[in-house]
């Protein structure tokens, strides 16, 4: 449970957690936009409760949507602040995984020429370079370090730096952290879009009811019927006609 979450009443977490990811409604509208049109439309009918009520419409069902407004907010403040750091994690995994495919090619070519001679050798340094993915890059930059120290006369010939084999020791280390760190961040970024996504959902059954109430008992009332409209929409279309 993270601190932001930690704001949300239990029971309300425990109904937006129960809603099946089969039933999960992906928003079409920005979620700040979404929030403040919901947050509109619930001072709105607050003017209307006396004509909604006639329908079924109360101060309670006003209530409950302020609270999952706030809860839709709260997880959605949670989601960038994981976004961030996933890219974050992302791109330092970039960036490293970029210097340990160069390093690793690098004494590839130095270590296919030293060791041209050795039929043993030979048939170790071909077996990495048929080896593909991240975990053969880290665990082949640990084998360098380990081949390099056990056939250091043979490098010595080619005047091989050995700088490269605490480089590719020290990579093959970070990487393994780092492309854990950015898996796990992965992981939580989903778990919590997941997460976001269904309380967007929760927020939006309750908003259509009030909203579709609202069009039915205003429908002869232009003024009011306006403020159970989708702005963002009526909006979009009239900038797509200009």
């Amino acid at each position: 449970m993270t601190e932001i979450a930690n704001n949300i009443q239990k029971d309300l977490l425990d109904k937006i957690e129960s809603i099946p990811d089969k039933q999960i409604i992906t928003p079409t509208i920005p979620i700040a936009i979404y929030l403040q049109e919901s947050e509109n439309l619930a001072a709105w009918a607050m003017d209307d409760l006396d004509q909604l009520s006639k329908v079924g419409i109360n101060i309670t069902h006003i209530e409950d949507l302020k609270e999952r407004i706030e809860a839709c907010r709260l997880l959605q403040t949670e989601w960038m602040n994981i976004k961030s750091c996933t890219s974050d994690a992302k791109i330092k995994w970039q960036k490293d995984s970029e210097a340990g495919y160069a390093l690793h090619k690098e004494i590839l070519h130095d270590f296919n020429f030293a060791f041209r001679n050795d039929k043993n050798l030979t048939g170790i340094v071909k077996r990495i370079k048929l080896s593909h993915g991240y975990a053969s890059l880290v665990q082949n930059l640990a084998t360098f370090a380990q081949i390099g120290e056990n056939n250091k006369e043979l490098l010595e010939q080619i005047h091989f730096n050995f700088n490269k084999l605490e480089q590719a020791l020290h990579l093959s280390e970070t990487l393994f952290y780092v492309r854990n760190g950015y898996r796990s961040s992965k992981d939580k970024k989903h778990k919590q879009k997941v997460l976001r996504d269904k309380s967007y959902t929760y927020l939006k059954l309750l908003l259509d009811e009030i909203r579709l109430s609202g069009k039915y008992v205003f429908s002869n009332n232009k003024e009011r019927l306006q403020g159970y409209k989708v702005n963002y929409f009526i909006q979009k279309r009239a900038s797509q006609k200009e």
